[in-house]
Formats: C-alpha cells, sequence, structure tokens
C-alpha cells in the first residue's frame, strides 16, 4: 500500500504512471520478474519516487486493488443513493471485471494480495455497511476485517480454480452462507 496519501498532484501523478506502467508490464510476465528499476524507467519516473510512495512492488498491486474498490463502492454510492449498496456483490462485481487481471495474478502465484485488502477496509470508510446487520462490538471488528478478507480472497480463489464460472450474485450469496 501506499506509504503516505499524496499531498499533490505530481504525487498523485507518479503513483499513476507507476501503477499502469507495472500493469502495462505485467501483460507480458509476471509481477515478479518486474525490478523496481525496471518499472520506474517505463514510468518516467527515478527509483526514489517509486520508494516515496510503496515499498515493493506487491504494495503497487494492493494500491491498484484498493483504488479499484474505492472507486466502485463511490460508483455504487452515486448509482444506488436511495438504496442500501451490497458491499459484497461489489467486491464480485470488480472481480468479475477485472477476470485477466486476477487471472494473471493467479498465474504469478499472487492472489495472496487479496488478503492485504483487511488492512485497507477502515480507509474506505465502510466499516458501517459491513457490520450494519451485525452485532459486533470494538475488538470482534479487529478481527472482522480479517475474517471477511480471508473469506473473500477464499472465494475468489475457488471461482478462480472452478474456471471463473459463478456469477456475481452467486459468489454474494455463497459468502453469505459461509459467514452466517
Amino acid at each position: 500500500m501506499l506509504r503516505q496519501n499524496p499531498s499533490n498532484m505530481n504525487s498523485k501523478r507518479s503513483i499513476s504512471l507507476l501503477t499502469q506502467s507495472l500493469l502495462e508490464l505485467m501483460k507480458s510476465r509476471s509481477y515478479k520478474s518486474i525490478t523496481v528499476s525496471e518499472l520506474s524507467k517505463h514510468a518516467g519516473v527515478v527509483r526514489n519516487t517509486f520508494y516515496a510512495h510503496f515499498t515493493t512492488l506487491e504494495d503497487v498491486l494492493v494500491y491498484h486493488l484498493f483504488d479499484l474498490f474505492a472507486q466502485k463502492i463511490q460508483l455504487g454510492k452515486t448509482e444506488h443513493f436511495h438504496e442500501e449498496i451490497n458491499l459484497v456483490k461489489l467486491y464480485f462485481e470488480l472481480c468479475w471485471e477485472n477476470q485477466a487481471f486476477l487471472s494473471h495474478l493467479a498465474q504469478s502465484d499472487g492472489l495472496y494480495l487479496l488478503n492485504k485488502m483487511e488492512g485497507q477496509f477502515g480507509l474506505l470508510e465502510i466499516e458501517g455497511l459491513i457490520y450494519e446487520n451485525c452485532e459486533i462490538d470494538g475488538i470482534t471488528q479487529v478481527y472482522a476485517n480479517t475474517v471477511y478478507a480471508n473469506v473473500l480472497s477464499a472465494i475468489v480463489k475457488k471461482w478462480i480454480d472452478r474456471g471463473m464460472k459463478e456469477t456475481p450474485e452467486e459468489l454474494s450469496a455463497i459468502f453469505k452462507e459461509l459467514i452466517k
């Protein structure tokens, strides 16, 4: 994830360049074979710029996943402002829309990065959406983020293994059944 929130347009631009460049390079090979120097050069920034924002290439990918999810939530809030949004369904819709990216992560043994989303739920300001139908108190919420992130990523991993046949609605129903 990001070392710090970007405070100016140059930082935001650098983060975008690094993210888009990594995604471009990943079209031809595994992210594990890409170096920070190669990524920085491709993005047109110096290595120090990379390290000002990220620690590892995995952090860039987690940021990308987080950013996609944050955008999806914002879109869901905008499109469904009169109704309650289904956060789990949004997550699986995001996976559905990004099948090629997830397949590439799977081929690179990188699906473990989905589990890193647990630390990002607080940044999304969605606790009310996650826990609205649950009677969960303080310390339990700390553990609930981990449980939810792990169950969501486990479902996605199995979905990929099975050939991505189920719809976001079906995956949401599976999640609800498992969390009961």
